[in-house]
């Protein structure tokens, strides 16, 4: 019997196939490595040859970029701080947040997840929630009764301590009142519970803007789309209501002049949705208005200006141009009109007061704001202003978000 040949060691058609295939394997591996260290590398390039913008304003957020890592300690950066924030872990955190603030084409990246997050469907659960014909709304928020019964109760002793005559304004969100323009899947917003909660444990007038601003003819003219305060149309409407109320004559809007700005809000740097177009903040001027007396301040330390707007925010380029109403955000202001009606007047409020103040400021004599939110409790007490001035009145005005929140009303007294 003839014994056959040794076979070879070929692994057949099979094993061949399995050898390209492996190889194939391989060269992607390969490539995959080397794309992904090449793109790592372009990266890191980038971050190091790109200019930075440590501390500078961006305008699209309206935020302070992430300084250097090293820099975050102010003029303490001795290499003991730099080692105690390592310890701590904040060198860490403020090298993310800066490598994150300059990550190149971080604005792009922005974008791309915030139109991605709307079309698939995630548009609901956003910070800022996107409608139609490009208005933004702010999320749900919930009210903390517990909190809003304390402002309440607070800004009630107040009012009965100094013999204050009070209206109370609580602003709603414009889900509430331009409620065609809500997506289709949105939430159920609770401000109406939080102005029905303020009417039921106070004494005071306040007013039911969610009726009298839906029964306009066109209630998306008077919030912002892209911003969370209401319009110069929509305080000029809460205005004529105060005055039926508080009995003061109202100047006719007619009597204004009305300039217009581009202006780009609160939704806006919060969404990452940068072709929304931009909104139109108007400046309503009087020759009232112009020559008023404005003091930012106490004492030594106070800033003394002619006219109720700070015409610096509304040069070409200006970022934050709502903070040309009464020079933004101030603990206490005071605007005294020669033409007034012999009346003075306090008010608590958060921002939302800053463009209806001037409207106030075209009928008293002399309107003093007080907010809250930035007291420390150096300043003088809001009842010396009482007294120094004679007020009789005191019109509150806060949004809801300011409502059910600590805004240091404490500070009251």
């Amino acid at each position: 019997m003839t014994t056959p040949p040794p076979r070879t060691a070929s692994r057949g058609f099979w094993g061949k196939e399995l050898e390209k295939n492996e190889k194939k394997l391989h060269t992607a591996r390969l490539v995959t490595v080397i794309v992904f260290t090449a793109v790592l590398g372009l990266v890191f390039l980038l971050l190091l040859v790109l200019p930075k913008h440590a501390g500078e304003l961006s305008p699209l957020e309206f935020r302070s970029l992430q300084e250097f890592p090293w820099k975050t300690g102010g003029s303490n950066n001795s290499a003991q701080r730099i080692a105690e924030d390592v310890v701590t872990g904040e060198f860490s955190a403020h090298t993310d947040k800066f490598l994150e603030d300059h990550f190149p084409g971080r604005k792009f990246f922005i974008a791309l997840n915030a139109y991605t997050m709307r079309l698939t469907g995630r548009n609901a659960d956003q910070a800022v929630v996107r409608g139609r014909n490009g208005r933004l709304y702010d999320a749900v928020l919930r009210i903390d009764e517990e909190q809003l019964e304390k402002n309440v109760s607070r800004l009630n002793g107040f009012a009965e301590e100094n013999g204050l005559r009070m209206a109370y304004v609580n602003v709603p969100t414009s889900a509430l009142t331009v409620t065609e323009e809500l997506p289709r899947l949105s939430l159920e917003y609770h401000d109406a519970e939080a102005i029905s909660f303020i009417r039921e444990h106070t004494g005071a007038y306040v007013p039911d803007l969610i009726s009298l601003f839906k029964a306009q003819p066109d209630p998306g003219r008077l919030m912002y789309r892209t911003d969370h305060h209401w319009t110069m149309e929509g305080a000029y409407l809460c205005y004529c209501d105060l005055a039926r109320e508080l009995g003061f004559e109202a100047v006719p809007s007619s009597d204004y002049n009305a300039e217009g700005y581009d202006f780009y809000g609160s939704y806006y740097r919060k969404a990452g949705l940068w072709q929304t177009p931009p909104d139109t903040l108007e400046i309503w001027r009087s020759p009232a208005l112009e020559n008023a007396k404005v003091t930012v301040g106490w004492g030594s330390s106070a800033a003394v200006y002619t006219g109720v707007y700070d015409e610096t925010k509304l040069v070409p380029g200006e970022v934050d141009r709502y903070a040309a109403y009464l020079y933004s955000n101030n603990p206490v202001t005071v605007i005294e009109n020669p033409e007034g009606n012999g009346r003075a007047v306090m008010m608590v409020k958060d921002s939302f007061g800053n463009s209806i103040a001037p409207l106030i400021a075209s009928a008293y004599s002399t309107v003093v704001m007080i907010d809250t939110r930035y007291f420390r409790g150096i300043e003088p007490a809001p009842s010396e202003y009482v007294s120094e001035y004679g007020i009789t009145d005191l019109i509150v005005v806060f949004g809801t978000d300011s409502s059910v929140s600590d805004v240091f009303i404490n500070f009251l007294r």
